[in-house]
């Protein structure tokens, strides 16, 4: 009987041996999914750092607009500001079709749960962005044809357009949202160490 014992004593140890030395799968691929979870994060603290600058472009417009300054919505100042909001619109759907790229290539791994439950996060966190982008395209459309009508001489209730205006709600919702799962995405990257 005591033979059988230290048999399985030794059988057991040689096994938890043998899975801590193979990593029971988690950790095979960390260093891989580590540096897919950066690359998707550079890409998407870019996007935030344009977003933050078309805010404060899009305050600074509408601040012109209500003061009776259209000069930069018409004429040559106006193309060239249209060209520059649809380069911009155009970087950040690149940017973000990069990061989900990243991201999905963490979900493709064996083991490392942590960064595919990070990466799912910030999958979803995207798919919201992309919705985000085609409101704020359309707001801004809809924004150019009041100012072009404006700078026309035509009356436009431009505060009252903007805030009944599905888009503006949908940019709000969407933003909250997000940022709830950023939250939840960066709780997941702290609890788990993602970083170390």
């Amino acid at each position: 009987m005591r033979k059988l014992m230290v048999t399985v004593l030794i059988a057991a140890l040689c096994f938890s041996t043998l899975a801590f030395v193979a990593g029971c799968g988690g950790d095979k691929n960390k260093d891989e999914a580590k540096s897919y979870m950066k690359k998707g994060d550079e890409y998407i603290d870019g996007v935030q750092t344009i977003w933050e600058g078309l805010e404060e472009k899009q305050t600074e417009m509408a601040t012109k607009a209500i003061g009776g300054d259209y000069s930069a919505f018409t004429g040559e100042a106006g193309e060239a500001l249209k060209k520059e909001f649809e380069e911009t619109f155009a970087g950040i759907a690149k940017d973000l079709d990069a990061a989900n790229e990243e991201y999905k290539k963490i979900t493709g791994l064996e083991g490392v749960q942590d960064y595919k439950d990070y990466a799912a996060k910030m999958m979803e966190a995207i798919e919201l962005m992309k919705k985000q982008l085609a409101a704020a395209q359309t707001l801004l459309a809809d924004l150019s044809e009041a100012l072009t009508a404006l700078a026309q001489g035509q009356q436009v209730d431009l505060i009252s357009m903007m805030m009944e205006s599905e888009e503006m709600t949908m940019l709000q919702e969407l933003g909250e949202d997000i940022d709830k799962l950023m939250e939840e995405a960066e709780q997941i990257k702290l609890d788990k160490k993602l970083e170390s």
